[in-house]
């Protein structure tokens, strides 16, 4: 957010230096920065939007010792790339690390992988929710959507 506030404050100088000077060039320049803003914005929303995540375990109970499977797909329906979407996982499972980066998910395209965690501790954990995090790329602009379907897995 730091580079989204510089460019706000760019904008505003030029729209203030437009006023004081009555100079065109400072007025391009502003509704450079502005559109620079929206674009920014419009990039990491559809970033965002359209993808569905599916999450699959293959069992709701676990031993310690034996490996807990799960399979996730994230799936773009949208007719523009994804430029890049981190999957979060905020699973409290110990050592279940299920976060991904996709990076250049094309249009109506799926990616898929498969996490296996050897469940190590008894007890009773939550699988998710999910936050998905994605931005544009000068990095002005990231947003975040979560996911909250969780479920819980007895080991």
């Amino acid at each position: 957010m730091h580079r989204l506030r510089m460019v706000a404050v760019l904008a505003l100088f030029s729209i203030l230096s437009g006023l004081i000077t009555g100079r065109s060039l400072f007025y391009h320049m502003a509704y450079l920065f502005i559109t620079l803003i929206v674009l920014a914005f419009l990039w990491a929303w559809t970033g965002i939007s359209w993808v569905h995540l599916r999450r699959q375990t293959r069992a709701r109970r676990a031993q310690v010792g034996r490996p807990l499977e799960e399979r996730f797909s994230v799936r773009n329906s949208s007719p523009l790339p994804k430029l890049w979407l981190e999957v979060r996982d905020e699973s409290n499972l110990p050592s279940h690390l299920a976060s991904q980066v996709v990076n250049s998910l094309p249009p109506r395209q799926e990616r898929a992988w498969t996490i296996r965690t050897i469940c190590r501790e008894r007890g009773r954990y939550t699988l998710g929710p999910i936050t998905l995090f994605s931005g544009d790329p000068l990095g002005l602009c990231h947003l975040r959507r979560s996911l909250e379907p969780t479920s819980n897995i007895d080991d």
